[in-house]
């Protein structure tokens, strides 16, 4: 008699024939529903539109905190940092005496301007109409500053303002909330804006100085957004922590939340330091600066806080950069760009469109960046005149 032989199946291939079969049999997942990105602005009107936080945000003086926002593409976002001076002692901080920075938010934008400075008030990267405007169907966040540290201040501080012939010695407390208000018009952006592709992080003066801070930010919560900063006209404050205003506004505290802002400590802070850990936690973003060689506001806020100026901007402009490329050597996500002469601040200024350095165009060089196309590092050669004499001399900073 033949005896057939019976093979055995193995385990393991039951079980992967068995978890195919049940594959086979799954339902097929469903795409998920498109988000729709338009939703959470539908209640924005055309133009600016106030938004009051409420909470804890507030004011220098305890008046309220608000920022505006513009509605266009929910893709692409600018989120600007207004500036407005700062103060970090008594003799610069009272509002009985001569303070240097700005103590209420205003209180409303100015609507968009067309092409020429004398159809509005709105210029640089606010006017919407002008046809090279690269911003000029992104949708906005506006950041007003009202609190004298640089938009990265978390704390109620008490100043006491020395006794003169005319009155006693006094106390009095400046509310360095501008983080407070800063985090809650981000608070604000992510629960409006869903999906944004791009985000462009800017800021003028004392606006400049928290780009990179306010980067971070949207680098987190945003990872698949290209995100790119660009701080203008702050470049040159080497020293000036030496007076430590970090301390007076409670910065450390504040950013402590981020993993490597424990490298840095009260006695080797520096507004570079917010660039760099920045850009060293973000290598997929990209950290710009913009400055004038002889920027004549940088100079007189280095004066107040006891720096040498004495041999003009340009060397600690130059020192900064050299910091920050060293601290950051191997990466290639940080560039600045340098132009002649002493006007301080460009985004928000007729001079966008027209300021050129080294034969680039300010306006190009930011085009690109929005763009994400690589720009280089621009550097004036004769940095003693103006990139645009005539249109420069004597203008003021007419934005909002």
């Amino acid at each position: 008699m033949t005896m057939k032989k019976r093979h055995a199946t193995s385990p393991i291939v039951t079980a992967a024939l068995l978890a195919l079969a049940a594959f086979a049999c799954a339902p097929a997942e469903e795409a998920p529903e498109p988000v729709d990105l338009e939703a959470p602005l539908a209640g924005l009107a055309e133009g600016w539109n106030t938004i009051t936080p409420g909470g804890s945000t507030t004011c220098s003086d305890g008046s309220p905190f608000r920022f505006f926002v513009r509605k266009a593409d929910p893709t692409q976002l600018v989120f600007y940092l207004q500036g407005g001076g700062g103060c970090w002692t008594a003799e610069t901080c009272d509002p009985q005496g001569r303070p240097t920075y700005t103590m209420t938010a205003i209180e409303e934008m100015r609507s968009p301007s067309g092409t020429e400075p004398e159809e509005g008030a709105a210029h640089g990267i606010v006017a919407f109409n002008h046809p090279e405007n690269p911003f000029a169907d992104h949708s906005f966040v506006f950041v007003p500053y009202c609190t004298g540290d640089v938009h990265i201040g978390d704390s109620d501080t008490v100043y006491e303002a020395a006794a003169t012939e005319d009155a006693p010695a006094r106390e009095f407390t400046i509310h360095h909330r501008g983080y407070t208000n800063g985090r809650a018009a981000l608070d604000w952006t992510y629960e409006h804006f869903l999906g944004p592709e791009t985000v462009f992080i800017t800021g003028s003066s004392a606006g400049s100085i928290p780009s990179p801070v306010y980067a971070r930010h949207f680098g987190e919560n945003y990872p698949d957004a290209r995100v790119t900063a660009l701080g203008d006209g702050a470049g040159g404050y080497r020293n000036l922590s030496d007076g430590r205003p970090h301390e007076s506004w409670g910065t450390l505290a504040a950013l402590s939340h981020f993993e490597n802002m424990n490298e840095v400590d009260t006695d080797n802070f520096s507004f570079e330091a917010l660039y760099i850990q920045a850009a060293k936690a973000h290598p997929e973003a990209m950290f710009t600066r913009y400055d004038t060689a002889e920027d004549d506001v940088q100079i007189q806020f280095l004066e107040i806080a006891g720096t040498d100026v004495s041999g003009g901007l340009q060397p600690l402009l130059d020192a900064n950069e050299a910091d920050i490329d060293a601290a950051l050597e191997g990466q290639d996500n940080y560039r600045s760009y340098i132009a002649a002469g002493e006007l301080h601040t460009i985004m928000l200024r007729p001079q966008f469109y027209t300021y050129e350095s080294d034969g680039v165009k300010i306006r190009d060089w930011v085009a690109s960046l929005a763009a994400g196309e690589a720009v280089d590092d621009v550097h004036c050669g004769d940095c003693t005149g103006s990139p645009e004499p005539e249109a420069a001399e004597g203008s003021e900073a007419t934005g909002p």
